[in-house]
């Protein structure tokens, strides 16, 4: 005797589905507070929020120069990350572009910590960037498990 079960009363396969949805929006919906939080310090207050990182803006030049750098690209990636966030269909993109970002910023700070002798100024900086990596590459696999599954479904019907 063989039993097909279809889920269109909202049962245990419908809830994790739910979850699965949520573990592929969280590393955006953190992206999106992180890189909003660290373009708001550069564009409001550009010349302190360098300095307390050892960078003088000394010209008015220069403060433009740290605004649009520090303030204008994380406020980008951003309303970028947001839009895809609020997207089912550009979860996905949002997770690649994330991944990119994060990848590229962790292997520069990295580079750089050796290049530049500032391990111990910059090591604290690791972690965080290395979990959302973390987080967003799990976050990857489980869209792609999802979409693989709703495909399935599909196809099911």
């Amino acid at each position: 005797m063989v039993t097909t079960a279809y889920n269109v009363s909202g049962g245990p396969a419908a809830h994790s589905g739910r979850f699965a949805i949520w573990i592929s929006r969280f590393p955006l919906i953190a992206a999106t507070f992180i890189f909003t939080a660290i373009s708001s310090k550069f564009l409001i207050d550009p010349v302190h929020s360098a300095a307390q990182r050892g960078i003088l803006l000394s010209s008015n030049e220069g403060i433009t120069v740290g605004r649009v750098g520090l303030g204008g690209f994380p406020l980008a990636f951003a309303i970028i990350i947001l839009a895809c966030l609020l997207s089912k269909r550009r979860i996905l993109a949002g997770l690649y572009m994330l991944l990119t970002v994060v990848g590229i910023v962790l292997i520069v700070r990295v580079v750089g910590m050796v290049v530049d002798s500032s391990v111990k100024e910059s090591v604290h900086l690791l972690i965080p960037e290395i979990v959302l990596l973390t987080l967003s590459l799990i976050a990857l696999g489980v869209e792609l498990k999802r979409r693989g599954r709703e495909t399935g479904d599909l196809s099911a019907t």
